[in-house]
C-alpha cells in the first residue's frame, strides 16, 4: 500500500513538473495551440451538426447509398436555409436593426426610470437609495457600445478578417461533417485498435456509451431550445412586446446554458419591457415563469434528465465554476463534457472492481 502510494505520489509530482516546465517554453507549444485554436469550432459545430443528422442518414442509407444520402440532407438544408431566409431573414434583419438603432435610446430611457426610483419617497425613507446609483455604470456601458457601434467602419480591416474566417469556417464546416457522416460509425473500430484484446471490449463498451451520451445530449437540447424559442416568441407577440423575434431567439440560445442560461435570456426581455411599461415589464416575467416551469417539469426531465442522469445541484455547481473560468463557451460544454468523463470513470471503476474481485478470489 504505502509503495503503491509513493507511486502515485511520484506520477502527481512529475505531471506538475513537467506543466511547469512547459510554461517556461510555452513559445514551443504556440503553434500546436493557434491550430487547435483554428479548428475547435470547425470541429466542434461538425460534430453537433453529426450528431443531429445522423439518424436522418442512417434512415435514407438504409433504401439509397449513404454518399447518396448525405448529398441529398445537403441539397434539403440548402433548400431549407434558403426559404428560411427569405421568409424570416427580412424581419430578423429589420428587428435587429431597429433595435441596435435603439441602443441609444433605451439606455437613455433607462437611466431616466433609475432616476425616477432614486427620488421616489418609499426608496429614501429606507435608504435604498445608494443601491440604484448606476446611472456612471449605465453611462459606461452606452459609451462602451457607442464606441463599438462607432469603431465599426475605421476597422474595416479586422472585419474583412473576421467575413474570411467566417467563410473559411462554412468551408471546413461541410467537409467535415461529410467525412463525420460518411466515415464517422467506423472511428471507434480504428480507436479501439490502439488498446490490448483483452481490453477491446471494454474501451468498445465506453465509446458506445460516450456516443449515445453526447447524442442524447445534443439532441435533447436542440429540442428544448427550439421548443422555448417558438413558446417565447408566442408570449412575445401576444402581449405586442417590441422586438419578439429577437428577444426569442436570444432566449432560445441561452438556454442551451442549464438553469442559469434562461433568466440571462430573460434580462434584455425583461428591460424592454419595462421601458415600455411596468405592466410590460409584469407580462415578461410571468411569461418567462411560466415557459421555464413548463420547460422544467415536463420537457427537460422527458427529453434530457432521463438520460443524462445527473443532480440538480451537480449542474448548477458545475456551471457556476466553468463560467468562473472559462466563460460562456465553457458553461456551454461543461454539462456534456461531465457526462462523458462520467461515463469514462464509471466504467474504469467498474473494470477496476472486477479485477480486484478477481484478485481477492485468487488462491
Amino acid at each position: 500500500m504505502y509503495i503503491k502510494t509513493l507511486k502515485v505520489g511520484s506520477i502527481i509530482i512529475m505531471l506538475f513538473v513537467i506543466i511547469y516546465l512547459g510554461t517556461l517554453i510555452d513559445w514551443i507549444f504556440r503553434p500546436v495551440v493557434v491550430f487547435v485554436q483554428t479548428l475547435f469550432f470547425p470541429i466542434l459545430i461538425a460534430g453537433i451538426l453529426f450528431y443531429l443528422l445522423r439518424p436522418l442518414v442512417h434512415l435514407l442509407s438504409k433504401k439509397i447509398p449513404r454518399v447518396l444520402s448525405i448529398m441529398i440532407i445537403y441539397v434539403a438544408l440548402l433548400i431549407v436555409g434558403i426559404i428560411f431566409i427569405s421568409i424570416i431573414g427580412p424581419e430578423i434583419q429589420k428587428q435587429f436593426t431597429n433595435f441596435m438603432n435603439n441602443i441609444p435610446v433605451i439606455f437613455a430611457e433607462l437611466q431616466l426610470l433609475i432616476a425616477e426610483i432614486q427620488r421616489n419617497d418609499w426608496i429614501e425613507r429606507i435608504g435604498l437609495t445608494e443601491t440604484f446609483e448606476i446611472e456612471g455604470q449605465i453611462e459606461q456601458i452606452g459609451a462602451i457600445i457607442g464606441g463599438i457601434l462607432g469603431d465599426l467602419v475605421p476597422r474595416s480591416v479586422g472585419f474583412i478578417g473576421s467575413i474570411f474566417s467566417a467563410l473559411l469556417m462554412l468551408l471546413i464546416i461541410p467537409f467535415l461533417l461529410f467525412y463525420l457522416l460518411k466515415e464517422g460509425e467506423k472511428l471507434p473500430k480504428y480507436m479501439v485498435r490502439f488498446f490490448n484484446k483483452e481490453k477491446q471490449d471494454e474501451v468498445r463498451k465506453i465509446l458506445t456509451n460516450m456516443d449515445k451520451t453526447l447524442s442524447s445530449y445534443i439532441q435533447g437540447v436542440l429540442i428544448v431550445c427550439s421548443f422555448i424559442g417558438v413558446l417565447y416568441y408566442i408570449g412575445f407577440t401576444s402581449i405586442g412586446l417590441e422586438y419578439a423575434l429577437i428577444l426569442a431567439m436570444i432566449g432560445m440560445l441561452t438556454n442551451v446554458i442549464p438553469y442559469v442560461g434562461p433568466w440571462i435570456g430573460a434580462v434584455p426581455s425583461f428591460i424592454v419591457g419595462l421601458l415600455h411599461s411596468p405592466m410590460m415589464a409584469l407580462l415578461v416575467l410571468i411569461i418567462v415563469v411560466v415557459i421555464q416551469q413548463i420547460e422544467s417539469i415536463f420537457v427537460q426531465p422527458q427529453i434530457i434528465g432521463k438520460k443524462m442522469s445527473i443532480h440538480p445541484v451537480t449542474v448548477l455547481i458545475l456551471v457556476l465554476v466553468a463560467g468562473r473560468f472559462i466563460g460562456v463557451l465553457g458553461m456551454i460544454l461543461v454539462i456534456p463534457t461531465y457526462a462523458v468523463c462520467k461515463v469514462i470513470v464509471t466504467h474504469l471503476y467498474g473494470l477496476w472492481k472486477v479485477k480486484a474481485e478477481e484478485r481477492a478470489n485468487m488462491p
